[in-house]
């Protein structure tokens, strides 16, 4: 679940980011197959708030004591800082400087380029135009490194596909500037290279950040739903494992206060990971 909140974290580097100062409040929320069985007390949500003050970024996660994260982006510095407020860690990623090597966790995507629907509504006032794009990836590489040998080979042929509808609006505050940002930043590898340092490589990332950078205006509602293709008494498991499996990321709020700069920094007491 934490590997999935990091994911999440990382994509939300790149989906809020303006010139200008700004904050977006995002609440991110997973319902129906393994988060259906959750212990009573666990949590299904986190929050996500960006701050972006000129070419920087900072996304905040709250998950729980133990998993919450930050992540720092500067774009003309070419550099990612992954605070996990935990341990007290601060994790430096720089494009110019190799990735030290070590344990990861291979996951290739097969995305598909959104393309509009031509349908619109209107929320929270805002009219927002619909986007549609799939991601396909194999069950073993999700999931296969936690599991048996005997458990691996039965997943073989089976692939988690998520279906994303992205409502898209150009009437927030700063969703001009939005599209400009995350032009720039599509034509980076920081989002990969974040991805990568916390042990996840993503082949095929790539091509998702180049293919958004397409839709303008600020993605306000997605709506991801999950589901599994393949044959098989394992795919029958899975398959009741993931029913009604749904991850939704809604913004709550948009504020355009100015941001100090030390939400950029490094706070003091932290350990530098390099």
């Amino acid at each position: 679940m934490k590997r999935w909140l990091t994911t999440v974290l990382v994509f939300g580097i790149c989906s809020a980011v303006v010139r200008a100062d700004i904050t977006v409040v995002q609440t991110a929320t997973i319902e129906g197959g393994v988060a259906a069985m959750a212990a009573p007390g666990a949590t299904n949500s986190s929050k996500l708030t960006m701050r972006v003050k000129g070419l920087k970024s900072r996304t905040d996660m709250e998950l729980d004591s133990t998993g919450n994260a930050s992540a720092i982006t500067d774009i003309v510095a070419k550099q990612v800082i992954v605070l996990k407020h935990g341990e007290k860690t601060a994790q430096t990623v720089d494009l110019g400087t190799p990735a030290s090597p070590g344990p990861e966790l291979t996951l290739k995507a097969d995305v598909s380029a959104p393309v509009a629907t031509g349908k619109s509504q209107v929320i929270d006032g805002l009219k927002c135009d619909e986007f549609t794009f799939s991601t396909t990836m194999s069950m073993v590489e999700v999931i296969g490194a936690q599991l048996p040998p005997e458990a691996v080979e039965a997943m073989k042929g089976l692939s988690v596909v998520m279906k994303t509808s992205m409502w898209v609006t150009k009437d927030a505050p700063g969703a001009a500037e939005y599209s400009a940002y995350y032009k720039a930043l599509g034509k980076t590898d920081l989002a990969a290279a974040a991805l990568k340092a916390s042990g996840v490589n993503v082949p095929g990332l790539d091509k998702l950040m180049k293919a958004l950078t397409g839709v303008d205006g600020l993605n306000y509602l997605t709506v991801m739903d999950m589901a599994l293709e393949g044959t098989g008494p394992m795919a029958d498991m899975m398959r009741q494992m993931m029913s009604g499996m749904k991850i939704t990321t809604k913004v709550t709020s948009i504020s355009a206060d100015a941001i100090g700069e030390d939400q950029f920094k490094i706070p003091e007491g932290y350990t530098v990971v390099k």
